[in-house]
């Protein structure tokens, strides 16, 4: 039940936030409202950054901590996952996520719900890379509603 409560909650918060993002395009347009959207990628990434880091302590990058840090975050905000990891990557898949269907309901289309999730993930992607300079993450957005995001993490080689 907890999950649920979870995905219920930060639906309903992105259905706000999906309504207060239609507002700002309306203002100021759709490439202002990525861009500053997407600056939310900013903190998230610090964070998995973060709490990695503390969680490896003195130990070398591996996957297995890093797609452990992911877990616990996709669950805290509410979305279904199925995480891979091995000795050179991490490959998550969410299938129910809040964000995708709280945007859907606020009136968001699935092209403009996927430049969102894009703008943010390189930004994302990027603070990880800031403190973690080898990894990589790529995001392939689902191709219909009924199909799941994946994110995959690698090395840099």
């Amino acid at each position: 039940m907890a999950r649920e409560d979870a995905f219920n909650g930060a639906k309903s918060a992105c259905a706000m936030l999906g309504g207060f993002l239609k507002d700002v395009e309306q203002e100021i347009g759709m490439e202002k409202a990525l861009l500053l959207y997407g600056r939310q990628g900013e903190p998230l990434g610090s964070m998995l950054a973060g709490i990695t880091k503390q969680q490896l302590g003195d130990k070398e990058f591996d996957f297995k901590t890093f797609a452990a840090v992911l877990s616990g975050a996709y669950q805290m905000f509410g979305l279904t996952c199925e995480i891979e990891e091995n000795a050179t990557s991490t490959k998550v898949r969410c299938f129910q996520c809040p964000i995708y269907e709280g945007f859907k309901e606020a009136g968001l289309d699935h092209q403009t719900i996927e430049a969102l999730c894009s703008r943010m993930a390189a930004v994302e992607y990027a603070e990880l890379k800031k403190v973690i300079p080898q990894l990589c993450g790529s995001l392939k957005f689902r191709s219909a509603p009924d199909q799941p995001c994946v994110e995959e993490f690698v090395l840099e080689k």
